[in-house]
């Protein structure tokens, strides 16, 4: 089928149309033509809406998935019509499954499903078996097969020996990305938030950002010893902004990215005991916050990940204490993001972050809007309002049903179909 975008408005830096306003005709899944008016016979299927953006198709990284083995949490098909509605065309996924991602099979599994699917998944392998930190998982099989990186996923890796070996089997891939959100466990046993004056109020154990520091340092220093491909996944704390920005200096495969929930929420919000705001990293303090803003705009911080974590009411609608870390947010993101720091960060920035570097780290399609380039896009309106009332996915842990957002994910185009959200 042929479609034809209306007047929009491009976004991609690397494309000469970028900022333009122009029609953007696809043919077999192929940019056909661009051009400031195109006119197409009526079998075209004619795409518009005032103020629409155009850009390349967003991929969120350390998205967080259930099947195989949780789906009663969320299934793969919730997750990808999650993420659809979120703008998403792609996603990099965490191995902590039943079984978890850590041999080529499940690598193999994931591909296959993929293939199935609206969206593309691309893998991140385990770094260890079932993601425990103890024994090493089949790195090299599973890059063959398709792992686009390896972590433990949401378990930070505390196992030295185990992170410098994997830093070394990436390195002979070329490709591969290791990832670890760093942090000393040991530091924060049973940590529950950032340790601070709001901690102390609430009678909440706390999780400092030095637990933070101590694992980055760690990451940095191993990364020194065998020079390969790291992304420290998700900081949380200006010092660590810091410290990734003076060894970015040194090293050219290092990279970060920052859950949206740190860019947009503090400590103090966890007052009222919300278990939806309970993540991991911790939400820190205010003036971590504009460090980690700072951090984006001057490319110390990489990409933006939505942080999408669906957990059944047993795991959040309990005390804070015994809940468990993590928040859906893949339908979420971008409202969140354009809601809230819209007078920070502008939209260019949220799609280098969530477009362009995810592709350029992860060796990806790089999908530009021009003539001859596979269509893989997304079409939004930042200034649209709209109400989060439904999940597409099984887990209803978000603290933002009801709210009012704004910027609207108005479609996708990905392989070769175009899914409206209108």
């Amino acid at each position: 089928m042929e479609y034809l975008f209306q007047k929009v408005k491009v976004l991609d830096p690397r494309s000469k149309y970028h900022q333009k306003t122009v029609d953007v005709f696809i043919k077999d899944g192929i940019i056909a033509d661009i051009k400031k008016e195109i006119t197409v016979s009526s079998k075209v299927k004619n795409i518009s809406s005032q103020n629409a953006h155009l850009s390349p198709g967003w991929i969120d990284v350390g998205t967080t998935i259930n099947e195989p083995g949780l789906e009663h949490r969320e299934t793969l098909e919730a997750t990808t019509n999650a993420a659809l509605a979120g703008g998403y065309t792609g996603i990099c996924s965490l191995p902590n499954t039943k079984p978890a991602i850590h041999s080529k099979s499940e690598i193999e599994f994931l591909i296959n499903r993929s293939k199935t699917l609206p969206i593309s998944i691309f893998p991140l392998g385990a770094i260890s078996k079932d993601c425990k930190g103890i024994e090493m998982a089949e790195i090299l099989q599973m890059i063959q097969s398709g792992a686009v990186g390896f972590c433990d996923g949401n378990i930070p890796l505390q196992n030295s020996g185990l992170f410098m070996r994997t830093l070394e089997y990436i390195k002979m891939s070329e490709k591969a990305v290791l990832l670890n959100i760093p942090c000393d466990l040991s530091v924060a046993p049973g940590g529950q938030m950032n340790e601070s004056e709001t901690s102390t109020y609430l009678g909440l154990r706390g999780i400092p950002t030095l637990s933070e520091t101590i694992g980055l340092h760690r990451d940095l220093e191993i990364l020194k010893y065998v020079q390969s491909k790291y992304l420290a996944h998700k900081i949380s704390s200006g010092e660590s902004v810091n410290m990734i920005k003076k060894a970015k200096q040194k090293y050219k495969e290092l990279f970060a990215s920052v859950s949206i929930f740190n860019l947009v929420y503090t400590d103090e919000q966890l007052a009222e005991f919300d278990s939806n705001l309970k993540v991991f990293p911790p939400l820190r303090s205010a003036d971590d916050r504009k460090s980690l803003i700072k951090g984006l705009l001057d490319n110390t911080i990489d990409i933006i990940c939505s942080d999408h974590h669906a957990l059944e009411p047993e795991k959040k609608d309990i005390e804070f204490q015994k809940s468990e870390f993590g928040s859906i947010n893949l339908e979420t993101a971008y409202g969140l993001f354009q809601s809230n720091l819209s007078t920070e960060l502008d939209t260019e920035t949220w799609i280098n972050k969530v477009a362009i570097s995810p592709r350029e780290i992860f060796d990806l399609e790089s999908n530009i809007v021009e003539v001859g380039q596979s269509a893989n896009l997304t079409w939004f309106d930042p200034k649209a309002e709209w109400v989060y009332a439904k999940s597409h996915s099984r887990s209803k842990n978000s603290n933002l049903f009801q709210k009012k957002l704004i910027g609207k994910v108005l479609g996708t185009f990905v392989k070769s179909n175009f899914f409206s959200n209108t």
